[in-house]
């Protein structure tokens, strides 16, 4: 997540105990510990609340068709394409509005 490395945790560490002090450190240690650890789980259950969500969607979305259920994703692709080329063809089959009819 971050790019922090030893380095940079040890002038953290070294500005901590010269701010702080070697009797207020490791209490700010540890409750920086916990919040990391709150906001971590947090994140997690926010992620997990938007995937469950999205899987809630999508099998809605399946239960409006019945015949999805049924068929492969390849089928519907399948199925999709023709449907595009069906209609692709009946826009072709029909006459343009701007051309002239014969006397």
């Amino acid at each position: 997540m971050f790019d922090i490395g030893f380095l940079e945790l040890m002038v953290v560490a070294i500005l901590g105990l010269l701010v702080l002090g070697p009797e207020r450190l490791p209490k700010a240690a540890r409750s920086l510990g916990l919040l990391i650890g709150k906001v971590r789980r947090t994140m997690s259950n926010i992620q997990d609340d938007l995937e469950r969500h999205a899987r809630t969607e999508e099998l809605r979305e399946k239960l409006k068709d019945p015949y999805a259920t049924f068929m492969d994703d390849d089928q519907k692709e399948k199925m999709a394409a023709s449907a595009t080329e069906t209609k692709s063809e009946d826009a072709s089959d029909k006459p343009a509005a701007n051309e002239s009819k014969p006397s």
